[in-house]
């Protein structure tokens, strides 16, 4: 971790007793912030301060995004006044200039020099998002007055106009791979230089509706920073926060409570006060404002949409380009710091990014990648920020950084599904077909480098090819094989074991050659498919209709379009994604091989009767992963509502981690301890006890049971229940013993009381089911009538993400505990490596590492429990809202499970031996808040 060794040390604020003054010192938006959010506050901010690692648990409903955005905006500004202003450079005291040769005043001349420097470049910046502020603030009175209307009609015009006239390009030289070629897009637009005339020209259209003391405005500024001359990159911003989420919606609602305090609020009459600069980062998907593109990432998806992309930029002047691509120029310059300047003159997200890029005709993914090098904020999803290649493809640092993760508990699944890997027979041969075709038309023009690592990939593929034929001839009866990658590797005929995976990797990185060859592949197959529709055109319009001859087994460029068939070129359904998950397999194979492990599976085809073998590389270290993250930044705050139990972070993720380097901080909830209800239930009605473990949830005694039990809280709890069975194969189970007469007609029962809803299996109809269900509690308790029932699965859908505040949750039913298929091979990997992890631990006496009695048993039982907590977290949202939790299963009566438990409802669990004593506590419960 990165820490400036020459600072003077910040006291932390809030310290004083006076709760309104506390507040007042972190800028909280409320005259008075709650005692946990004060305490949350100032343990975040003495952790970016100290420079630790923070794991921090607060409920939902406790205000956790405000608390953390206060603090750590609060760092931020108190950091810049102590005058440790980040520059681009190093974080060591030196900023990047002297040498340990040189004597101290150089180096503190030159450092006064920098700090000056960038000033002055500050001062700059907030000028120049001043003055586009105001110009917002009258352009948008000026739409408010519909006097842009008919401008944004003709734009709207040439816009599509700009789409209707790109041309198909029928050179293969873009394909051709380049000697020096790099990371390009993004790059070369930072790089482009600035030309004030280029944007005064642009902007003056927009002038003459600006108001004559906004036009001053803009005078002055131009005559006071007039550069004049090309001049360099302009400096980083550093330090910056960087907040990632789960999903885009996360990290809008992120933005929206900064929006509420006063680090997001904008004064137009105010020009010193400035809101944080904020820039999104996002996927193609999500910010592309080309319609043509979009349309082909709707056809052929992601890969295909990102290679349209990539053909756009790199293509010529005179040839088709995307029309909202600025130029690599200074006219381009002036178009990306002009959408820079827009977009940093409000706290936006996403959706605020693309509109601009509309209005702007800018392309917002690149705009918004080339703008958040002097961003303070920047959020973006957590598949950007937890590869390391795609956080260097952003062209941002994380130096000094803080980093803040929203959302952490499924943290490290997440890491280990991100960086897996699956590959398939199928595919291999698919790719090596499309080698073979890219080898045959540029094998002439190829320096002799990049062939030759052509060539190698080529000889992996084929070694694959053959290992994988083998394990198909003998691997019948087989559910799978578990290797090393060193083993695989050396299984694969040919030598692949002398290929120097390491350097292949790199040079594939370099050259982006998956993009190059599917792409050739593609467009030799839509060539393919154009010269047989040609020719059977010609064929019918010299013999007549009644002669036409079949077009059955041959490709046809519509069909192409749609992904639909396969060609000689191996492009068909998969074509374009084969080589780019070939290039992620062999990617993998660079990593340490105790890093993961290979494992293979063999399925037949019943179409083909071929037997098709696949191979997932499986991640088992995400600290690996993760180090390089919290090595570069200052601080990282991992942030979630539910993030018990936290034993598998310090174990997994952070092992590397010295102790005295760890902070972990567990907030109370807001709710009094009155409005919150939980009980263990250990037995049935008729005193059956309740453990459903997998060989026992075929017992019908049971299920039945468990079906009178539910109708009898039905009788008890008002509104909504949401009932969380352990999988989709369970509940099947229950709805078919349910509604037969010898359950005595459970289902029937339970629909008297209250109606019953099931959560769906296909996500699409998620917010249809939950819009019924709300709609029938709101319309019962509108007549009086008795709610519903809501049976949801653990890991599903309803289980994370969704709301389940008031009566659409007045109570919530944990049926067994939904541990994982202990049979898996993933999971039988994952057990595995962490027991050899903390055997190694123990023999070099790495003091860091806690000390567990079987890390494989601690790992699996908190992969049950972390669903668990997120599941029973689902209700309870806010100070006023109150829930009655029961956990049905006698397991969670032993002190190690309940241990793993929120501490807020781990401090409210009674255990309840007999069924009537459950009932009596949870009719009192409700009674109590009906008085």
């Amino acid at each position: 971790m990165t820490t400036p060794n020459n600072e003077i040390k910040l006291a932390t604020p809030g310290s004083s007793s006076d709760a309104e003054l506390a507040s007042r010192q972190f800028q909280f938006p409320f005259p008075e912030a709650y005692s946990i959010q004060l305490d949350l506050m100032r343990q975040v901010f003495s952790t970016i301060e100290d420079g630790k690692v923070g794991i921090f648990e607060s409920p939902t409903g406790t205000g956790k995004s405000l608390s953390l955005i206060c603090a750590a905006f609060t760092w931020l500004r108190q950091n810049e006044q102590r005058g440790v202003k980040g520059c681009s450079g190093s974080s060591n005291g030196t900023n990047g200039v002297g040498t340990l040769d040189e004597p101290d005043w150089v180096v503190q001349h030159e450092q006064e020099r920098k700090r000056k420097q960038h000033e002055a470049y500050q001062i700059d910046l907030r000028e120049r998002i001043a003055a586009a502020r105001a110009k917002q603030a009258a352009l948008k009175q000026s739409r408010r007055d519909g006097m842009l209307a008919k401008d944004a009609r003709a734009a709207k015009r040439q816009r599509s106009g700009a789409n209707d006239r790109d041309e198909d390009d029928d050179s293969d030289d873009d394909l051709l791979i380049d000697e020096s070629e790099g990371a390009k897009g993004a790059q070369a637009l930072r790089m482009a230089t600035y030309s004030k005339a280029a944007l005064s020209e642009k902007s003056s259209d927009l002038d003459c509706n600006l108001s004559p003391a906004v036009r001053a405005l803009m005078q002055k500024y131009e005559q006071t920073h007039n550069r004049g001359q090309e001049e360099q990159e302009e400096p980083e911003t550093l330090p910056r926060i960087v907040y990632a989420s789960r999903t885009h919606s996360q990290l809008s609602q992120f933005v929206a409570e900064l929006k509420k305090t006063s680090f997001g609020q904008v004064d137009v009459l105010d020009a010193e006060k400035m809101p944080v600069r904020t820039i999104a980062l996002a996927s193609r998907k999500q910010m592309c404002i080309n319609q043509d593109v979009q349309r082909i990432a709707r056809i052929k998806g992601s890969e295909a949409m990102n290679e349209r992309c990539l053909e756009l930029i790199k293509a010529k002047k005179g040839k088709s380009r995307c029309p909202s691509l600025p130029t690599f120029d200074q006219a381009g310059r002036a178009q990306i710091l002009e959408f820079r300047d827009a977009a940093m003159a409000e706290v936006g997200d996403i959706e605020d990014l693309v509109q601009l890029g509309i209005r702007t005709k800018t392309c917002p993914y690149f705009a918004a990648r080339s703008s958040a090098k002097q961003a303070e904020l920047v959020t973006l999803p957590y598949n950007l920020l937890l590869q390391k290649d795609a956080r260097q493809s952003l062209g941002i640092s994380l130096e000094g950084c803080i980093v803040l993760i929203d959302e952490a508990h499924n943290l490290i699944d997440t890491i280990l599904s991100t960086h897996s890997v699956t590959i398939d027979s199928r595919q291999i041969t698919q790719a090596s077909k499309q080698i073979e075709m890219y080898l045959d038309r540029f094998a002439l023009r190829l320096k002799g480098r990049n062939e030759q690592n052509l060539r190698k990939v080529k000889k992996v593929l084929s070694g694959m090819s053959t290992f994988f034929s083998k394990h198909a001839a003998k691997g019948k009866g087989v559910s799978y094989v578990v290797m090393s990658v060193t083993d695989l590797v050396g299984a694969m005929t040919g030598s692949v074991d002398q290929v120097n995976l390491v350097t292949l990797k790199t040079w594939l990185k370099e050259t982006q050659i998956a993009r190059k060859i599917s792409g050739y592949a593609e467009k030799r197959n839509e060539k393919t498919a154009e010269q047989a529709e040609a020719a059977m055109l010609a064929n019918t319009n010299q013999n007549g209709s009644k002669n036409r001859p079949t077009t059955k087994g041959l490709p046809k460029k519509a069909d192409l379009e749609q992904g639909a068939c396969t060609s000689q070129s191996g492009i068909g359904q998969s074509g374009i994604s084969s080589m780019h998950a070939i290039e992620a397999f062999i990617l993998s194979l660079a990593n340490r091989s105790e890093d993961g492990r290979v494992v293979l599976t063999s399925t037949l085809d019943s179409n083909t009767g071929e037997t098709i073998v696949r191979a997932k590389y499986q991640l088992l270290n995400p600290s690996h992963v993760f180090k390089s993250l919290v090595d570069e930044a200052r601080s990282v705050i991992l942030a979630g509502g539910t993030m018990e139990p936290i034993s598998d972070f310090r174990q997994q993720l952070l092992p590397f981690l010295p102790s005295d380097r760890l902070v972990t901080f567990s907030c109370g909830h807001v709710i009094p301890p009155s409005n919150l209800m939980v009980s263990v239930l250990s037995s049935s009605p008729k005193g059956l006890p309740f453990e459903f473990k997998f060989d026992s949830r075929d017992n019908t005694d049971m299920l039945d049971q468990l079906g009178k039990t539910l109708v009898n809280l039905c009788n008890i709890i008002p509104a909504g229940l949401v009932v969380f069975v352990p999988s989709y194969a369970f509940l099947d189970k229950l709805m078919v013993r349910w509604k037969d007469a010898a359950s005595g007609r459970v289902l029937q029962r339970l629909s008297v009381k209250k109606k019953i809803f099931m959560e769906p299996k296909t996500t699409m109809e998620v917010d249809k089911v939950l819009g019924e269900y709300t709609a029938a509690i709101r319309g019962e308790q509108g007549r009086g009538g008795g709610g519903a029932i809501m049976l949801a699965v653990v890991g599903a859908k309803l289980s994370e993400g969704i709301n389940f505040s008031d009566d659409l949750a007045r109570g919530v039913v944990m049926v067994g505990m939904p541990f994982a298929n202990m049979h898996s091979p993933e999971l039988t990997e994952r057990i595995k490596y962490v027991r050899d992890l903390a055997k190694q631990a123990r023999s070099t006496s790495n003091l860091s590492m806690p000390k567990v009695a079987d890390p494989g048993h601690e790992l699996y039982t908190n992969l049950c429990m972390k669903a668990v907590n997120q599941s029973i977290g689902r209700a309870v949202r806010h100070q006023n809202d109150y829930a009655a939790l029961i956990l049905l299963d006698r397991r969670y009566g032993r002190a190690e499970i309940r241990q793993r438990l929120p501490a807020w409802i781990r401090n409210q669990v009674t255990v309840a031996d007999r069924f009537g004593g459950m009932i009596q506590q949870t009719a009192a419960f409700f009674k109590n808040r009906n008085t």
